[in-house]
């Protein structure tokens, strides 16, 4: 078989990602893995986006410095130019820039917090859910951080509801599995990407076990 052949086949194998932020391998599929200062990325190039990101969150950490939030989201060039998506992408298409990683979680370093404001770590993602529902299940990653010392957090993306932009896909779906190991206990989240009832929704509505998130997205946790 030839290299480009082998080019074309390996990004699309589901493969076990074996990351330093999470305990054990996670089984899917990347096109590339991003190693930033604090956080990993399976990135899809096909679809412009992560498939998904993890990390560790250190509750000491968590509101030491609170460094100003950044207004500038920029392309990550670790990527080929072809993969990569631009802040025009998301201009005047009714979608926030959703933060993988989110910024809350890194805004003790500044070096780390720049890094999340990289489109490589960002999915289109419907203004109430972005802003109300998800920003109440970030919330409630960094309390477990701080009441537990150290949690593991998985943040993903599945699923299409169509296109911005340079083809930029639309996830339908929205999760985040936090792994608390002093109690051994996963807490998991699926949303849809909607602004229907995301205003006054509560995070228990969208509690599922991980093993829902394996089903609907086609990831092994």
């Amino acid at each position: 078989m030839s290299k480009i052949l082998l080019f074309i086949i390996i990004p699309f194998f589901l493969f076990a990602f074996n990351t330093k932020y999470w305990h054990t391998n996670i089984d899917v599929s990347c096109s590339q893995i991003l190693h930033k200062k604090a956080f990993d990325i399976c990135y899809n190039c096909k679809n412009k986006i992560p498939n998904l990101v993890v990390y560790t969150l250190s509750g000491n950490l968590v509101n030491q410095n609170n460094f100003k939030r950044l207004s500038t989201f920029r392309p990550d060039y670790n990527l080929p130019k072809k993969c990569r998506a631009y802040t025009k992408d998301y201009s005047k298409t009714g979608f926030d820039r959703g933060h993988l990683a989110n910024n809350a979680s890194f805004d003790y370093d500044r070096a780390i917090q720049k890094e999340t404001f990289l489109l490589s770590n960002i999915a289109p993602q419907k203004p109430q859910l972005n802003r109300r529902l998800w920003a109440k299940i970030e919330r409630f990653a960094r309390l477990q951080a701080v009441k537990y010392k150290q949690i593991e957090v998985i943040t993903g993306v599945c699923g299409s509801i169509g296109y911005i932009k340079n083809n930029v896909n639309i996830p339908k779906w929205w999760y985040k599995i936090i792994y608390i190991p002093t109690k051994n206990k996963y807490i998991s989240f699926l949303a849809p990407n909607t602004n229907i009832g995301m205003s006054k929704a509560k995070i228990k509505q969208f509690l599922v076990d991980k093993k829902e998130i394996e089903r609907v997205c086609g990831v092994g946790f």
